[in-house]
């Protein structure tokens, strides 16, 4: 008992140095999305961003293609290891299987025991170069290009283990990620999700764009979560049989969505645990880039990183050197969802 106490102590100070460490970061967010900066400032500039880039995007091949139609009609594509046909699949999938049996164990342990996440630290990334590097496979981000039609800032993966505790917590709840104006996450089940599993879960069109405009009324609310009864009751009621996508699926399963335009969440898991990696893309100058590069890994072992890739693939991962203007001097966001 006292180990747990100490425990539950320990992340209560954390959470609190996390929160005090993001202040400068939610006060650029705010003035950010001041309506008079967003329409009159950012997003004109992103809007010349993409016509500028236009002559030197890359072409995706047909698979590719359907891929990107897919997430530019739906915001979702669901495909597997398999149909993606990535050289490095073998053994990223043994390293992510490895990883996972190393986080159930963890979430027995007072430390841990309660959690309703628990992430894959830097030192079990690093232990298996091969997770990350398969997110810098090129053809996930000529995918990810065609879609965004800028270029890709790789920001790293982050592993999740979700125990079965039915908590709506955290990434639990229904929210949209801050990064930039449209990104992408690419997620793999590492074991077979069922709906008592934690699925992914994605709104769907009609339904994304009234809960828009219900919880971005006022732009201090424009990144607000929400419980799923709260969502309910913010759907009209014909919309109630047929509002989000629940991504089931086998081993393997591949999901890429994109988080910034789409409520999503991870439904809660009621009976088993659920393990999975989510990549993180979105474009190397970001709506909000100090909500970026919240990867385990350090700047060090980033660079590390992106010498074992192709030159101009390694640009990807160390994005951020690049940055100009307050978007280099504001420290990241500390807090998850």
């Amino acid at each position: 008992m006292n180990q747990l106490i100490i425990a539950q102590a320990y992340q209560n100070l954390d959470k609190l140095w996390q929160r005090a460490l993001s202040s400068p970061s939610d006060v650029a967010l705010f003035i950010s999305n001041l309506e008079v900066i967003e329409k009159k400032v950012l997003y004109p500039r992103y809007q010349k961003f993409i016509q500028e880039y236009q002559p030197l995007l890359h072409s995706p091949t047909i698979e590719e293609n359907k891929i990107v139609q897919e997430l530019e009609q739906y915001g979702i594509s669901i495909t597997s290891l398999d149909n993606l046909d990535i050289s490095l699949s073998d053994r990223f999938f043994k390293a992510a299987q490895n990883i996972s049996e190393e986080l159930k164990y963890n979430a027995e342990l007072p430390l841990d025991k309660g959690k309703h996440t628990l992430t894959a630290n830097a030192e079990q990334i690093m232990r298996y170069p091969e997770l990350f590097l398969w997110g810098a496979d090129t053809k996930l981000l000529r995918i990810v290009e065609s879609y965004l039609k800028l270029p890709v800032a790789y920001d790293g993966l982050s592993y999740y283990y979700s125990p079965a505790d039915a908590k709506e917590t955290g990434p639990r709840k229904w929210h949209r990620d801050k990064e930039d104006w449209q990104m992408i996450k690419i997620g793999v089940y590492i074991n077979d999700v069922n709906e008592d599993g934690g699925p992914f879960e994605c709104v769907i069109s009609a339904a994304n764009e009234v809960l828009i405009k219900a919880l971005t009324a006022e732009h201090i609310r424009k990144y607000k979560t929400a419980f799923h009864h709260e969502i309910l009751a913010m759907l009209p009621e014909h919309m109630h049989d047929n509002w989000h996508k629940s991504c089931v699926g086998k081993a393997g399963t591949v999901i890429f969505v994109d988080t910034a335009r789409y409520y999503h969440r991870g439904k809660p898991p009621t009976k088993l645990g659920r393990s999975a990696i989510f990549f993180g893309y979105c474009s190397r100058r970001p709506r909000h880039p100090f909500f970026c590069g919240r990867s385990p890994l350090s700047d060090a072992e980033l660079q590390y990183m992106a010498s074992l890739l192709p030159e101009d693939i390694g640009d990807c991962v160390t994005w951020r050197s690049q940055l100009r203007g307050l978007g280099q001097w504001i420290p990241k966001n500390r807090l998850k969802v």
